[in-house]
Order: structure tokens, then sequence, then C-alpha cells
């Protein structure tokens, strides 16, 4: 099993009491995430307006009822939560995306995923990311290992670029850094197998905990997103970093995650393309 020595002290039992109980009630999160998503996809939005209502609708709607229910199930609790004032309270907080890959989630496409991170004192030690479309539930804890479905997961063993399947960064609003962006794919192409994207982080990352994609690199990404899947993936044998190979905390600009093997190779080759941007 692929596991990590945790680094900091926290709570064990406490976090996998926390864990398991989002588990257990997975089932029924799911429930109200495919019935939302019916709901707001049978509507076509006609202009960028009606979409962002539709996205901010969906993401409110998801959110409310993770908050009700982590309030009533852990009245102690903080609740960090996407697009809402933190709610405070004691050492543990969860950390909520209620919608990753809301564009696919409105337009009606089966690619995003719900994202519940739990940190002891403001460090990720574990995470649930419940996938509806594929009735899923990746989860980890600090130091216990990562699973889906209750089966142990870990990151690929592919060596070489030439070998991996990433997942590219697209940024929505991308015209400012289109040069950088096309070196990187440029870079890509020539050594890597090939690109898969689905339009979620969340997802991307839990695809390269199993094992079925090898790394992916991406821009602005916000720490709701990031905070279960860094416990996820890492408990899987994977990394997660910024492009100078600094590990994840809150706040970071770029982040690269990947199967491990591979993170060097990754790094060292956005930095060689990116060298040829700057130069021009």
């Amino acid at each position: 099993m692929a596991t990590s020595t945790p680094t900091i002290n926290f709570p064990l039992d406490e976090t996998l009491k926390r864990i398991e109980y989002i588990k257990a009630n997975a089932t029924g999160i799911m429930h109200e995430a495919k019935k939302i998503q019916k709901e707001i996809s049978n509507f076509r939005s006609k202009t960028d307006a009606d979409e962002k209502e539709r996205i901010d609708t969906a993401d409110t709607k998801l959110g409310d009822i993770l908050v009700k229910f982590l309030q009533k199930s852990f009245p102690k609790d903080s609740i960090l939560c996407e697009d809402r004032s933190e709610i405070e309270g004691g050492d543990f907080r969860w950390v909520l995306d209620p919608v990753d890959g809301s564009m696919n989630f409105v337009r009606g496409l089966p690619l995003y995923a719900v994202s519940i991170g739990l940190e002891h004192r403001e460090t990720p030690v574990g995470g649930v990311v419940i996938v509806p479309p594929q009735d899923a539930v990746y989860s980890a804890v600090l130091g216990e290992g990562a699973q889906k479905n209750g089966e142990t997961i870990m990151t690929s063993s592919v060596q070489e670029l030439n070998r991996a399947i990433f997942s590219p960064n697209l940024p929505t609003k991308r015209a400012h850094m289109i040069q950088e962006i096309m070196a990187d794919l440029s870079g890509f192409l020539t050594y890597a197998r090939s690109f898969r994207r689905t339009g979620s982080f969340v997802l991307d990352c839990c695809f390269i905990a199993e094992g079925v994609m090898d790394g992916i690199w991406e821009k602005t990404v916000k720490h709701w997103d990031v905070s279960a899947v860094s416990v996820i993936l890492s408990e899987a044998g994977g990394k997660l970093t910024d492009l100078a190979g600094k590990h994840y905390y809150i706040g970071l600009p770029e982040l690269i995650a990947s199967n491990g093997i591979l993170h060097e190779e990754i790094l060292k080759l956005l930095k060689t393309v990116r060298s040829t941007v700057s130069r021009n």
C-alpha cells in the first residue's frame, strides 16, 4: 500500500472519523448533485451571463447542502467554501469546492467532482472527492494511504515522457499568456504520448492518483480546488508542487501534479520551453 509518513502531529482518530463519515454519506451527496445538474442543464444558456448565473446557482445550491450537513454533523469545525465567507470554529477546517468542473456541470457533461478537504490547523490531513457521474469516491487520510470506493489506489509506474498521458494547462482567460501556453503544448506534444483534459483539476488529479493519467500542469488553482486532492495524490504516491518544485501550500500561482516518478522531468521540460518564450 502506498502511504506517506505524517510530518505533523494531528489527531488521527478524529480525522478518520470525519473522513469515514463523509464516505458513508457520499451516496446522498451524489444524489443531490445529480438532481441539481439535471435541473440546471435542462436550460440552454444564450449568453455568458446566463451561463455564469447557472454556474453560480449550482455552486450555491450544492454548497448550501454541504455546509448545512457539516454544521449539523461537526458543529465545532470551521468551514471554508468557495464563494462564501469562512465559518470559523475549532482546529479542524473543511475546505469545499461544491462543483469542480462547473462548465461541464451546467452543460450536462458527466465530468465534474465534489471536493471536500479536511485540514487541521490549516494543514491538509484528509480529503474526499465524490464523482457522481461515475459513482466514485476517492479518499485519503495523511499516513493511511489513498482509496477509490474502498480499494487502495496508487499512481502509475510510467517512467518516460513518451509513455505518459498529460492534462494540459488551458486557463479560461488565456489571451495574455498564449505564447507561454503554446510553448508548453509544443514541448509536451513533442515528448509526451498524449493529452486528455476533463475540465476539472480535481478530477484530473484523482485520475493521476489512481494511475490512469500521469501528470497535469495548471495555473490559477484555488485553495478549495487543491486541499482534498493534495492528500489523495500524495498518499497514492504522487507529487504536487509549484514550478520551482516547492510542495503545495496555500496561494501557489501554478501547480504541477504527477505520478511522482516523472515530476522532475516535467519541471525541467516546462522551464526549458518557457525560457525560449522569455528570450523572444
